[in-house]
């Protein structure tokens, strides 16, 4: 009758403490680990949007591993994944056309940007075809052999902020 008592306790106690597979089922958001930040586009970790806790989203697995793909600069591989995945169902639309436009955004190189955004004082013309992604990358790894840090901070700026910064031009 004992042994009955703590079989009938045991039970309870774990009945009380929850299923203990329920944290795995969980979505969270991107740790940092996530190529730095995204190559430090960091808005949301490369798009991947704030999810409440305790909720599962569409394609959680397929998602991080296409932005996970970005941040590598494997863009070609993430184009891929996103089409099959979106024509499969597995990520939306919406969030398909985020990855995309974040894949073309780091695919940019500075001599695409708008001719008046080059006529910049110290621009840096030594970095026309490198692109985002690879100015990003110069300066996490803090290789100033082609250009300065300010230069690489320029460069970056001029092509991420390119439409803002095209609305203060006269």
């Amino acid at each position: 009758m004992r042994a009955w008592k703590v079989v009938f306790g045991a039970w309870a106690l774990l009945g009380a403490a929850g299923c203990s597979h329920s944290e795995a089922a969980r979505r969270e958001e991107p740790g940092p680990s996530l190529g730095l930040a995204c190559v430090r586009g960091v808005e949301d970790a490369c798009g991947a949007t704030e999810y409440e806790e305790g909720t599962r989203t569409k394609g959680g697995t397929v998602s991080l591993r296409i932005w996970a793909l970005i941040a590598q600069g494997q863009f070609a591989e993430a184009q891929a994944l996103i089409a099959e995945s979106t024509a499969a169902g597995l990520i939306e639309q919406q969030q398909a056309a985020r990855m995309l436009e974040r894949i073309t955004l780091l695919n940019t190189r500075l001599g695409q940007i708008p001719a008046t955004l080059q006529r910049v004082r110290d621009f840096p013309s030594q970095l026309r075809d490198f692109s985002l992604f690879q100015i990003k990358q110069l300066l996490e790894q803090r290789d100033y052999t082609l250009a300065t840090q300010a230069q690489l901070k320029l460069a970056e700026k001029l092509i991420e902020q390119q439409d803002r910064l095209m609305e203060k031009v006269p």
